[in-house]
Protein backbone atom coordinates (compact mmCIF):
# COMPACT_ATOMS: atom_id res chain seq x y z
CA UNK A 1 0.00 0.00 0.00
CA UNK A 2 2.79 2.49 1.18
CA UNK A 3 3.62 2.07 -3.03
CA UNK A 4 0.16 3.90 -4.02
CA UNK A 5 1.63 6.91 -1.50
CA UNK A 6 3.28 10.42 -2.17
CA UNK A 7 7.28 9.92 -1.62
CA UNK A 8 6.55 12.54 1.16
CA UNK A 9 3.99 10.75 2.89
CA UNK A 10 6.21 7.66 2.22
CA UNK A 11 9.06 8.91 4.01
CA UNK A 12 6.65 10.35 7.55
CA UNK A 13 5.14 6.77 7.77
CA UNK A 14 8.24 5.07 7.83
CA UNK A 15 9.80 7.41 10.19
CA UNK A 16 6.41 7.31 12.16
CA UNK A 17 6.61 3.44 12.39
CA UNK A 18 10.85 3.30 13.33
CA UNK A 19 9.82 5.47 16.20
CA UNK A 20 10.91 3.74 19.26
CA UNK A 21 8.21 3.89 22.34
CA UNK A 22 8.89 6.13 25.10
CA UNK A 23 10.87 5.05 27.64
CA UNK A 24 8.67 7.22 29.86
CA UNK A 25 5.65 5.36 29.49
CA UNK A 26 4.99 1.98 31.81
CA UNK A 27 3.13 -0.57 31.21
CA UNK A 28 -0.38 -0.55 32.66
CA UNK A 29 -1.18 -3.99 34.86
CA UNK A 30 -4.44 -5.18 34.38
CA UNK A 31 -7.06 -4.55 37.05
CA UNK A 32 -9.10 -6.94 38.83
CA UNK A 33 -12.84 -6.37 38.66
CA UNK A 34 -13.33 -6.95 42.25
CA UNK A 35 -10.00 -4.73 43.38
CA UNK A 36 -8.16 -7.80 44.66
CA UNK A 37 -4.86 -6.69 43.39
CA UNK A 38 -2.99 -5.87 46.97
CA UNK A 39 -3.90 -7.60 50.27
CA UNK A 40 -5.76 -4.24 51.32
CA UNK A 41 -7.68 -3.23 48.82
CA UNK A 42 -8.81 -6.81 48.66
CA UNK A 43 -10.08 -7.08 52.51
CA UNK A 44 -11.20 -3.86 52.17
CA UNK A 45 -13.38 -4.99 49.59
CA UNK A 46 -14.67 -7.95 51.65
CA UNK A 47 -15.55 -5.46 54.55
CA UNK A 48 -17.66 -3.35 52.79
CA UNK A 49 -19.49 -6.18 50.39
CA UNK A 50 -20.33 -7.67 54.33
CA UNK A 51 -21.29 -4.41 55.57
CA UNK A 52 -23.73 -4.05 52.38
CA UNK A 53 -25.19 -7.71 53.32
CA UNK A 54 -24.16 -8.90 49.67
CA UNK A 55 -21.92 -11.95 51.48
CA UNK A 56 -22.26 -13.74 47.58
CA UNK A 57 -19.76 -10.98 46.68
CA UNK A 58 -17.78 -11.33 49.73
CA UNK A 59 -17.32 -14.87 48.82
CA UNK A 60 -15.17 -14.25 46.09
CA UNK A 61 -12.85 -13.03 48.47
CA UNK A 62 -11.97 -16.11 50.13
CA UNK A 63 -10.18 -18.98 48.70
CA UNK A 64 -12.27 -22.42 47.88
CA UNK A 65 -9.74 -24.47 46.78
CA UNK A 66 -8.96 -27.24 48.72
CA UNK A 67 -10.94 -27.52 51.47
CA UNK A 68 -11.07 -30.03 53.93
CA UNK A 69 -13.75 -32.81 52.87
CA UNK A 70 -16.03 -31.60 56.25
CA UNK A 71 -16.35 -27.92 55.01
CA UNK A 72 -16.84 -28.38 51.44
CA UNK A 73 -20.95 -28.94 52.14
CA UNK A 74 -21.01 -25.04 54.04
CA UNK A 75 -22.31 -22.65 51.89
CA UNK A 76 -19.38 -19.69 50.65
CA UNK A 77 -21.77 -17.10 51.41
CA UNK A 78 -22.22 -18.54 55.34
CA UNK A 79 -18.68 -18.56 55.57
CA UNK A 80 -18.10 -15.04 54.53
CA UNK A 81 -20.67 -14.31 57.60
CA UNK A 82 -19.19 -16.46 60.03
CA UNK A 83 -15.79 -14.79 59.08
CA UNK A 84 -16.90 -11.25 59.52
CA UNK A 85 -18.64 -12.00 62.66
CA UNK A 86 -14.92 -13.20 64.28
CA UNK A 87 -13.28 -10.40 62.73
CA UNK A 88 -15.35 -7.72 63.91
CA UNK A 89 -15.68 -9.66 67.52
CA UNK A 90 -12.25 -10.55 67.89
CA UNK A 91 -9.93 -8.32 65.64
CA UNK A 92 -10.19 -4.81 64.58
CA UNK A 93 -8.07 -4.84 61.58
CA UNK A 94 -6.60 -1.62 60.41
CA UNK A 95 -6.37 -1.32 57.06
CA UNK A 96 -3.03 0.86 56.64
CA UNK A 97 -1.26 -1.99 58.24
CA UNK A 98 -2.15 -4.18 55.52
CA UNK A 99 0.06 -4.16 52.30
CA UNK A 100 -0.89 -2.12 49.15
CA UNK A 101 1.67 -4.10 47.06
CA UNK A 102 0.60 -6.13 44.42
CA UNK A 103 3.24 -8.44 45.56
CA UNK A 104 2.43 -8.46 49.06
CA UNK A 105 4.60 -7.56 52.45
CA UNK A 106 8.56 -8.32 52.20
CA UNK A 107 10.18 -9.46 54.60
CA UNK A 108 7.51 -10.34 57.25
CA UNK A 109 8.89 -14.66 57.37
CA UNK A 110 6.00 -15.58 55.39
CA UNK A 111 6.14 -16.82 51.87
CA UNK A 112 5.98 -14.16 49.32
CA UNK A 113 2.18 -15.27 48.34
CA UNK A 114 0.74 -14.63 51.59
CA UNK A 115 0.37 -12.25 54.15
CA UNK A 116 -0.53 -12.07 58.26
CA UNK A 117 -4.41 -10.69 58.46
CA UNK A 118 -4.19 -10.21 61.94
CA UNK A 119 -4.12 -12.88 65.34
CA UNK A 120 -6.66 -14.47 67.38
CA UNK A 121 -5.25 -14.69 71.38
CA UNK A 122 -7.23 -16.76 73.51
CA UNK A 123 -5.78 -17.52 76.75
CA UNK A 124 -2.80 -19.59 75.47
CA UNK A 125 -3.68 -20.54 71.91
CA UNK A 126 -3.09 -18.43 69.61
CA UNK A 127 -4.77 -17.87 65.58
CA UNK A 128 -3.21 -16.24 62.63
CA UNK A 129 -5.72 -15.63 59.98
CA UNK A 130 -3.65 -15.28 56.60
CA UNK A 131 -4.37 -13.42 52.70
CA UNK A 132 -2.76 -15.55 50.16
CA UNK A 133 -2.11 -14.36 46.64
CA UNK A 134 -3.38 -17.12 43.95
CA UNK A 135 -4.62 -17.22 40.71
CA UNK A 136 -7.64 -15.82 39.46
CA UNK A 137 -10.58 -17.25 37.11
CA UNK A 138 -9.15 -14.99 34.58
CA UNK A 139 -5.53 -16.00 34.92
CA UNK A 140 -4.39 -12.74 36.85
CA UNK A 141 -3.04 -13.54 40.37
CA UNK A 142 -5.46 -11.82 43.18
CA UNK A 143 -5.53 -11.53 46.43
CA UNK A 144 -7.93 -13.73 48.92
CA UNK A 145 -8.37 -15.00 52.31
CA UNK A 146 -6.43 -17.83 52.22
CA UNK A 147 -7.94 -21.55 51.96
CA UNK A 148 -5.84 -22.56 55.43
CA UNK A 149 -7.89 -20.02 57.34
CA UNK A 150 -11.06 -20.48 55.69
CA UNK A 151 -10.83 -24.06 56.92
CA UNK A 152 -10.41 -22.76 60.30
CA UNK A 153 -13.71 -20.39 59.83
CA UNK A 154 -16.04 -22.98 61.22
CA UNK A 155 -14.56 -23.94 64.13
CA UNK A 156 -13.46 -20.30 65.19
CA UNK A 157 -16.79 -19.35 64.74
CA UNK A 158 -17.49 -21.81 67.43
CA UNK A 159 -15.56 -20.31 70.12
CA UNK A 160 -15.79 -16.80 69.00
CA UNK A 161 -19.22 -16.51 66.83
CA UNK A 162 -22.13 -15.10 68.70
CA UNK A 163 -24.00 -18.41 69.55
CA UNK A 164 -27.48 -19.73 69.25
CA UNK A 165 -29.66 -17.57 71.18
CA UNK A 166 -28.26 -14.42 69.77
CA UNK A 167 -28.31 -15.41 65.83
CA UNK A 168 -32.19 -16.67 66.00
CA UNK A 169 -32.72 -12.81 67.87
CA UNK A 170 -30.47 -11.28 64.82
CA UNK A 171 -32.63 -13.61 62.61
CA UNK A 172 -35.61 -11.85 63.94
CA UNK A 173 -34.63 -8.01 63.30
CA UNK A 174 -34.94 -6.93 59.67
CA UNK A 175 -31.65 -6.42 57.50
CA UNK A 176 -29.64 -2.80 57.48
CA UNK A 177 -27.25 -0.80 59.61
CA UNK A 178 -27.27 2.78 61.07
CA UNK A 179 -23.64 4.56 61.63
CA UNK A 180 -22.45 0.87 60.13
CA UNK A 181 -23.79 -1.26 62.97
CA UNK A 182 -26.61 -3.65 62.73
CA UNK A 183 -30.19 -3.22 63.86
CA UNK A 184 -30.01 -5.64 65.86
CA UNK A 185 -26.39 -4.89 67.50
CA UNK A 186 -28.54 -1.23 68.19
CA UNK A 187 -31.72 -3.14 69.91
CA UNK A 188 -29.30 -5.56 71.99
CA UNK A 189 -27.20 -2.85 73.35
CA UNK A 190 -29.86 -0.37 73.73
CA UNK A 191 -31.87 -3.19 75.95
CA UNK A 192 -29.19 -3.79 78.16
CA UNK A 193 -28.62 0.23 78.72
CA UNK A 194 -32.79 0.47 79.70
CA UNK A 195 -32.27 -2.48 81.68
CA UNK A 196 -28.92 -1.09 83.46
CA UNK A 197 -30.61 2.20 84.07
CA UNK A 198 -32.96 1.62 87.54
CA UNK A 199 -29.94 -0.07 88.85
CA UNK A 200 -27.74 3.25 88.39
CA UNK A 201 -30.75 5.12 89.22
CA UNK A 202 -30.83 3.84 92.42
CA UNK A 203 -27.64 4.09 93.10
CA UNK A 204 -27.57 7.89 92.51
CA UNK A 205 -30.62 8.19 94.55
CA UNK A 206 -27.85 6.86 97.70
CA UNK A 207 -25.03 8.91 96.22
CA UNK A 208 -27.78 12.61 95.95
CA UNK A 209 -28.27 11.67 99.73
CA UNK A 210 -24.99 11.28 100.67
CA UNK A 211 -24.05 14.15 98.83
CA UNK A 212 -27.07 16.46 100.06
CA UNK A 213 -29.51 16.80 102.63
CA UNK A 214 -33.56 16.25 101.56
CA UNK A 215 -33.80 20.00 103.75
CA UNK A 216 -31.30 21.50 101.67
CA UNK A 217 -32.38 23.89 99.06
CA UNK A 218 -30.57 22.09 96.08
CA UNK A 219 -31.41 18.34 96.99
CA UNK A 220 -33.76 18.43 94.12
CA UNK A 221 -30.79 19.77 91.94
CA UNK A 222 -28.39 17.19 93.32
CA UNK A 223 -31.05 14.52 93.13
CA UNK A 224 -31.60 15.13 89.45
CA UNK A 225 -28.67 15.10 88.63
CA UNK A 226 -27.41 11.89 90.00
CA UNK A 227 -30.48 9.99 88.57
CA UNK A 228 -30.37 12.22 85.15
CA UNK A 229 -27.00 12.54 83.65
CA UNK A 230 -24.80 10.35 86.28
CA UNK A 231 -27.21 7.35 85.63
CA UNK A 232 -27.24 7.71 81.72
CA UNK A 233 -23.32 8.07 81.60
CA UNK A 234 -23.56 4.56 83.41
CA UNK A 235 -25.88 3.25 81.24
CA UNK A 236 -24.16 4.44 78.33
CA UNK A 237 -21.38 2.83 79.09
CA UNK A 238 -22.53 -0.42 79.66
CA UNK A 239 -24.43 0.13 76.25
CA UNK A 240 -20.61 0.71 74.77
CA UNK A 241 -19.35 -2.57 76.07
CA UNK A 242 -22.58 -4.51 74.60
CA UNK A 243 -21.83 -3.17 71.05
CA UNK A 244 -18.11 -3.65 71.09
CA UNK A 245 -18.76 -7.46 72.38
CA UNK A 246 -21.04 -8.02 69.99
CA UNK A 247 -18.21 -6.20 66.99
CA UNK A 248 -18.75 -3.85 64.70
CA UNK A 249 -18.10 -3.19 60.62
CA UNK A 250 -15.53 -1.04 58.96
CA UNK A 251 -17.91 1.87 59.39
CA UNK A 252 -19.06 1.49 63.02
CA UNK A 253 -15.38 0.76 64.05
CA UNK A 254 -15.09 4.65 63.89
CA UNK A 255 -18.10 5.98 65.61
CA UNK A 256 -17.19 2.77 68.21
CA UNK A 257 -13.11 4.40 68.47
CA UNK A 258 -14.23 8.18 68.75
CA UNK A 259 -16.81 7.05 71.63
CA UNK A 260 -19.21 8.85 70.08
CA UNK A 261 -22.00 7.63 72.11
CA UNK A 262 -20.02 7.94 75.78
CA UNK A 263 -18.79 11.38 74.14
CA UNK A 264 -22.05 13.06 73.88
CA UNK A 265 -22.97 11.38 77.78
CA UNK A 266 -19.76 12.36 79.37
CA UNK A 267 -20.38 16.14 77.81
CA UNK A 268 -24.10 16.15 79.03
CA UNK A 269 -22.74 14.94 82.36
CA UNK A 270 -20.09 17.83 82.79
CA UNK A 271 -22.46 20.73 81.27
CA UNK A 272 -24.85 19.53 83.86
CA UNK A 273 -22.06 19.03 86.69
CA UNK A 274 -21.05 22.44 86.03
CA UNK A 275 -24.91 23.70 86.37
CA UNK A 276 -25.12 22.22 89.94
CA UNK A 277 -21.89 24.05 91.10
CA UNK A 278 -22.89 27.17 89.44
CA UNK A 279 -26.15 26.66 91.73
CA UNK A 280 -24.54 25.33 94.96
CA UNK A 281 -21.98 28.45 94.42
CA UNK A 282 -24.50 31.03 94.06
CA UNK A 283 -26.56 29.62 97.40
CA UNK A 284 -23.81 29.76 98.90
CA UNK A 285 -23.36 33.47 97.72
CA UNK A 286 -26.72 34.20 98.83
CA UNK A 287 -26.26 32.99 102.60
CA UNK A 288 -23.21 35.18 102.47
CA UNK A 289 -25.32 37.82 101.67
CA UNK A 290 -23.20 38.24 97.90
CA UNK A 291 -26.36 38.29 95.61
CA UNK A 292 -25.12 40.46 93.47
CA UNK A 293 -22.28 38.07 92.94
CA UNK A 294 -24.33 35.89 91.65
CA UNK A 295 -24.88 37.57 88.08
CA UNK A 296 -21.41 36.98 87.20
CA UNK A 297 -22.23 33.08 87.66
CA UNK A 298 -24.36 32.39 84.78
CA UNK A 299 -22.20 34.27 82.06
CA UNK A 300 -18.95 32.21 83.70
CA UNK A 301 -20.84 29.42 83.35
CA UNK A 302 -21.91 29.48 79.83
CA UNK A 303 -18.40 30.47 79.32
CA UNK A 304 -17.14 27.30 80.99
CA UNK A 305 -19.68 25.29 79.23
CA UNK A 306 -18.95 26.23 75.46
CA UNK A 307 -15.20 25.49 76.23
CA UNK A 308 -16.19 22.31 77.46
CA UNK A 309 -17.97 21.48 74.24
CA UNK A 310 -15.37 22.93 72.10
CA UNK A 311 -12.87 20.41 73.32
CA UNK A 312 -15.16 17.55 73.28
CA UNK A 313 -15.84 18.06 69.64
CA UNK A 314 -11.75 18.60 69.04
CA UNK A 315 -11.26 15.57 70.75
CA UNK A 316 -14.15 13.16 68.74
CA UNK A 317 -13.02 14.48 65.79
CA UNK A 318 -9.60 13.62 66.13
CA UNK A 319 -10.27 10.30 67.03
CA UNK A 320 -12.81 10.17 64.09
CA UNK A 321 -9.60 10.40 62.23
CA UNK A 322 -9.47 13.87 60.96
CA UNK A 323 -6.25 16.18 61.22
CA UNK A 324 -7.47 18.79 63.44
CA UNK A 325 -4.17 20.93 63.32
CA UNK A 326 -5.17 22.80 60.44
CA UNK A 327 -8.88 23.38 62.65
CA UNK A 328 -6.86 24.46 66.07
CA UNK A 329 -4.41 26.72 64.00
CA UNK A 330 -7.57 28.50 62.40
CA UNK A 331 -9.12 28.81 66.37
CA UNK A 332 -6.15 30.07 66.99
CA UNK A 333 -6.24 33.05 64.59
CA UNK A 334 -10.13 33.79 65.00
CA UNK A 335 -9.39 34.03 69.04
CA UNK A 336 -6.94 37.21 68.49
CA UNK A 337 -9.22 38.49 66.35
CA UNK A 338 -11.80 38.22 68.70
CA UNK A 339 -9.61 39.41 71.32
CA UNK A 340 -8.32 42.28 69.71
CA UNK A 341 -12.26 43.10 68.99
CA UNK A 342 -13.70 42.23 72.49
CA UNK A 343 -10.64 43.97 73.84
CA UNK A 344 -12.39 47.40 76.09
CA UNK A 345 -15.82 45.14 76.25
CA UNK A 346 -13.63 42.14 77.93
CA UNK A 347 -11.68 44.41 80.24
CA UNK A 348 -15.48 45.61 81.55
CA UNK A 349 -15.91 41.89 81.98
CA UNK A 350 -13.07 41.28 84.33
CA UNK A 351 -13.57 44.55 86.03
CA UNK A 352 -17.02 43.32 86.92
CA UNK A 353 -15.47 39.87 88.27
CA UNK A 354 -12.99 42.20 90.54
CA UNK A 355 -15.72 44.11 91.88
CA UNK A 356 -17.68 40.29 92.45
CA UNK A 357 -14.20 39.27 94.04
CA UNK A 358 -13.54 41.96 96.09
CA UNK A 359 -16.39 43.46 96.35
CA UNK A 360 -15.14 47.51 97.15
CA UNK A 361 -18.88 48.26 96.63
CA UNK A 362 -22.35 46.50 96.53
CA UNK A 363 -26.04 47.27 95.50
CA UNK A 364 -27.07 49.89 97.67
CA UNK A 365 -23.99 51.62 98.82
CA UNK A 366 -23.40 55.14 98.98
CA UNK A 367 -20.08 55.58 97.28
CA UNK A 368 -18.17 58.31 96.13
CA UNK A 369 -15.99 57.49 93.00
CA UNK A 370 -14.05 60.20 91.27
CA UNK A 371 -16.41 63.26 91.23
CA UNK A 372 -19.04 60.98 91.27
CA UNK A 373 -21.54 60.54 94.52
CA UNK A 374 -24.56 58.40 94.34
CA UNK A 375 -26.33 55.24 94.97
CA UNK A 376 -25.41 51.81 93.84
CA UNK A 377 -28.48 50.54 91.84
CA UNK A 378 -26.98 47.89 89.66
CA UNK A 379 -23.46 46.01 89.27
CA UNK A 380 -23.91 44.70 85.75
CA UNK A 381 -21.08 42.95 83.24
CA UNK A 382 -20.21 45.80 81.41
CA UNK A 383 -21.14 49.30 83.61
CA UNK A 384 -22.46 49.88 87.00
CA UNK A 385 -25.02 52.03 87.35
CA UNK A 386 -25.19 54.82 90.27
CA UNK A 387 -28.38 56.84 91.18
CA UNK A 388 -26.34 60.71 92.00
CA UNK A 389 -27.49 63.43 94.33
CA UNK A 390 -29.50 64.92 91.45
CA UNK A 391 -31.43 61.86 91.41
CA UNK A 392 -29.97 61.00 87.53
CA UNK A 393 -28.59 57.63 87.15
CA UNK A 394 -25.07 57.73 85.92
CA UNK A 395 -23.41 54.19 84.29
CA UNK A 396 -19.42 54.06 84.92
CA UNK A 397 -17.90 50.87 83.05
CA UNK A 398 -16.53 48.53 84.54
CA UNK A 399 -12.41 48.83 83.77
CA UNK A 400 -12.44 52.41 84.80
CA UNK A 401 -14.26 51.47 88.55
CA UNK A 402 -11.38 48.33 88.78
CA UNK A 403 -8.67 51.00 88.11
CA UNK A 404 -10.37 53.76 90.38
CA UNK A 405 -10.16 54.87 94.10
CA UNK A 406 -13.58 53.94 95.57
CA UNK A 407 -14.64 55.81 98.66
CA UNK A 408 -17.74 53.59 99.94
CA UNK A 409 -19.31 55.52 102.60
CA UNK A 410 -21.78 52.89 103.37
CA UNK A 411 -18.82 50.81 105.31
CA UNK A 412 -18.33 53.91 107.88
CA UNK A 413 -19.13 52.57 111.41
CA UNK A 414 -19.02 56.09 112.76
CA UNK A 415 -18.77 59.83 110.58
CA UNK A 416 -16.57 62.43 111.19
CA UNK A 417 -17.44 65.75 112.23
CA UNK A 418 -14.48 67.86 111.67
CA UNK A 419 -15.42 71.47 111.44
CA UNK A 420 -13.09 74.69 111.43
CA UNK A 421 -14.39 77.57 113.82
CA UNK A 422 -12.88 80.96 112.23
CA UNK A 423 -13.84 83.08 115.41
CA UNK A 424 -12.85 87.11 114.97
CA UNK A 425 -9.70 88.37 114.93
CA UNK A 426 -10.45 90.63 117.96
CA UNK A 427 -11.79 87.91 120.20
CA UNK A 428 -9.69 87.88 123.51
CA UNK A 429 -8.51 85.34 125.45
CA UNK A 430 -11.58 85.28 127.76
CA UNK A 431 -13.38 84.60 125.05
CA UNK A 432 -11.59 82.15 124.05
CA UNK A 433 -11.22 80.07 127.00
CA UNK A 434 -15.06 79.89 127.30
CA UNK A 435 -15.58 78.99 123.67
CA UNK A 436 -12.97 76.12 123.72
CA UNK A 437 -14.33 74.85 127.29
CA UNK A 438 -18.24 75.13 126.16
CA UNK A 439 -17.43 73.19 123.16
CA UNK A 440 -15.48 70.11 125.02
CA UNK A 441 -18.57 70.04 127.26
CA UNK A 442 -20.85 69.80 124.66
CA UNK A 443 -19.18 67.33 122.77
CA UNK A 444 -18.53 65.18 126.21
CA UNK A 445 -22.34 65.15 126.95
CA UNK A 446 -23.55 64.75 123.48
CA UNK A 447 -25.12 61.31 123.03
CA UNK A 448 -24.19 61.29 119.34
CA UNK A 449 -21.10 61.74 119.83
CA UNK A 450 -18.37 58.82 120.23
CA UNK A 451 -16.32 59.32 123.33
CA UNK A 452 -13.47 58.38 121.52
CA UNK A 453 -11.02 61.26 122.67
CA UNK A 454 -13.03 64.04 121.21
CA UNK A 455 -10.98 66.89 120.31
CA UNK A 456 -11.34 70.81 120.26
CA UNK A 457 -7.62 73.09 119.75
CA UNK A 458 -6.97 76.57 119.39
CA UNK A 459 -5.04 75.43 115.48
CA UNK A 460 -3.62 78.65 114.39
CA UNK A 461 -3.70 82.63 113.89
CA UNK A 462 -4.68 83.65 110.65
CA UNK A 463 -4.30 87.33 108.56
CA UNK A 464 -8.27 87.40 109.56
CA UNK A 465 -9.50 85.25 112.14
CA UNK A 466 -8.32 82.75 114.70
CA UNK A 467 -9.02 78.71 113.87
CA UNK A 468 -10.26 76.29 116.33
CA UNK A 469 -10.49 72.83 115.07
CA UNK A 470 -13.30 70.61 116.06
CA UNK A 471 -12.60 66.68 115.43
CA UNK A 472 -15.04 64.05 116.72
CA UNK A 473 -16.82 61.01 115.56
CA UNK A 474 -20.32 60.85 115.53
CA UNK A 475 -22.49 57.81 115.66
CA UNK A 476 -23.90 57.33 112.81
CA UNK A 477 -23.68 55.68 109.63
CA UNK A 478 -26.43 57.23 107.28
CA UNK A 479 -25.55 60.23 105.67
CA UNK A 480 -29.14 61.87 106.42
CA UNK A 481 -28.68 60.82 109.96
CA UNK A 482 -25.25 62.62 110.54
CA UNK A 483 -27.01 65.72 108.82
CA UNK A 484 -29.45 65.82 111.62
CA UNK A 485 -26.57 65.46 114.49
CA UNK A 486 -24.22 67.98 112.83
CA UNK A 487 -26.98 70.50 112.61
CA UNK A 488 -27.73 70.35 116.88
CA UNK A 489 -23.74 70.52 117.29
CA UNK A 490 -23.63 73.88 114.70
CA UNK A 491 -26.93 75.21 116.39
CA UNK A 492 -25.11 74.73 119.54
CA UNK A 493 -21.95 76.05 118.99
CA UNK A 494 -23.25 79.36 117.28
CA UNK A 495 -24.72 79.66 120.94
CA UNK A 496 -21.63 78.73 122.66
CA UNK A 497 -20.37 81.67 120.92
CA UNK A 498 -22.72 84.43 121.70
CA UNK A 499 -22.94 83.47 125.37
CA UNK A 500 -18.53 84.24 124.94
CA UNK A 501 -19.54 87.37 123.41
CA UNK A 502 -17.93 86.89 119.68
CA UNK A 503 -18.96 85.36 116.52
CA UNK A 504 -17.67 83.85 113.81
CA UNK A 505 -15.19 85.74 111.20
CA UNK A 506 -15.84 86.86 107.87
CA UNK A 507 -13.49 87.13 105.41
CA UNK A 508 -11.65 90.28 104.96
CA UNK A 509 -8.75 92.55 105.08
CA UNK A 510 -8.08 95.47 107.39
CA UNK A 511 -5.51 98.07 105.43
CA UNK A 512 -4.61 100.67 107.97
CA UNK A 513 -3.93 104.29 106.26
CA UNK A 514 -1.13 106.79 107.70
CA UNK A 515 -2.48 110.62 106.93
CA UNK A 516 -0.10 112.31 104.55
CA UNK A 517 2.43 114.68 106.11
CA UNK A 518 1.85 118.59 106.34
Amino acid sequence: MLLWLPLSHAQEATTTESTPAKETDEPQLPKDSLDRDTPRSSFNGFLKAAEEGDFVKAAEYLDLRNLPRKYRSIQPTRLAEMLIVIVEREIWIDLEKLSDNPKGEAGDGLPEYRDELGRIEDGEKEFVLLMQRVPGDDGLLIWKVANATVAKIADLYKEFGYGPLVERFANAIPDGNFLGIEYFKWVVSIAAALIAYPPFMLLGLGLSRLFSNPSSPLYHRVKRFFIGPFAVVAAALIMYVVIRDLGVGITGQKWVRAHTINSIAVVWLLLSGIGLMRDAYANRLALRGREAAVVLLRPAAQSVSILVVIIAILIWLDNMGFNITTLIAGLGVGGIAVALALQKPMEDVFGALSLYTQQPLRVGDFCRIGNETGTVEEIGLRTTRIRSLANSVISIPNARLAGEPIDNLSFREKILYNPTLRLRIDTNREQLDKVLQGVRELLASHEKIVKDNPRVRFQSIGKDALELVVFAYTDTRTFPDYLEVAEDLNMKILDILAQAGTTLALPGQTLYMEPPPD
